[in-house]
């Protein structure tokens, strides 16, 4: 017999941040092209999406050197180093992106101020103690956001060496990572805090192996019965209502006594 693939089926995973980047990742770019962004590509199959004024750039980069898939970046000349970056690796659930990127579509749509603005301090001490905490943690611990201290050189967050703020989630052989580095604004930084810490529920499409390989804590819910499950219910729904409908006088037939015969009625023959 030939072997047949089996067949993904749609899944609710949850939290979603454990639920893979396994999915569409149109939906991540949608909204900046839903306010007005352009698209192109380059020779390899990198994907681009810029603001009319050229002053924010998404770049989508499955052909890129390294693990991250995602760069968003912002700055007030269009040719000079950016302000700020925020990037996502190849791991990441493209729902988080997509969180960040409806955030920055509508924070472009409100004038610079919105998408350049002041971004958080880095972090300092006071009387011996950090007045902001280094490390938060979601209540399962799942997810971590990291603050790093201290001097940052500019050109280092940008070219993506060292970040302000490390976000992680995942097992260690599959974790996943996003960066913000230190002038994010405020806002579109706490949207990312949010993101990423979302434990909402995420649509996949998967088989059964790759339930079985979900991180430990993520929990795959079907939406809806496999279609093998379908016929089987069918079958038995059939059944069930053929045996329920049986006429008990073809049920009299069945037994080892023969029914009797009707009785005979003579016909009268016509008048004479």
């Amino acid at each position: 017999m030939p072997y047949t693939p089996e067949k993904p089926r749609e899944y609710r995973v949850q939290p979603r941040y454990l639920a893979g980047a396994e999915a569409d990742a149109t939906d991540a770019i949608t909204p900046l092209l839903r306010a007005g962004w352009a698209a192109s590509n380059d020779e390899l199959g990198n994907a681009y999406v810029t603001a009319p004024d050229l002053t924010a750039r998404l770049a989508f980069l499955p052909e890129g050197p390294g693990s991250t898939l995602w760069k968003i970046s912002a700055g007030p000349e269009t040719t000079a180093m950016p302000r700020w970056l925020v990037t996502f690796d190849d791991r990441v659930p493209y729902e988080i992106v997509q969180d960040f990127t409806t955030a920055l579509a509508d924070a472009y749509t409100q004038g610079p101020d919105a998408y350049l603005g002041a971004g958080l301090p880095a972090p300092h001490r006071v009387a011996g103690r950090w007045a902001e905490p280094i490390v938060i943690q979601s209540p399962d611990q799942l997810v971590t956001r990291s603050t790093r201290p201290g001097f940052l050189p500019h050109a280092e967050e940008m070219d993506d060496t060292s970040a302000r703020w490390l976000f992680e989630s995942g097992p260690p052989e599959r974790r996943w990572y996003a960066t913000a580095s230190s002038h994010v604004p405020a806002p579109l930084l706490e949207t990312l805090t949010a993101a990423a810490f979302d434990p909402s529920p995420a649509h996949r499409y998967l088989r059964r192996d790759q339930v079985a390989r979900l991180p430990a804590g993520a929990v795959a819910t079907p939406t809806a019965p496999s279609p093998l499950e379908v016929a089987r219910v069918r079958a038995a729904t059939s059944r069930s209502v053929t045996a329920t409908r049986t006429p008990a006088a073809a049920l009299a037939y069945t037994t080892s006594t023969p029914p009797p015969a009707p009785p005979r009625v003579a016909l009268a023959g016509p008048a004479r």
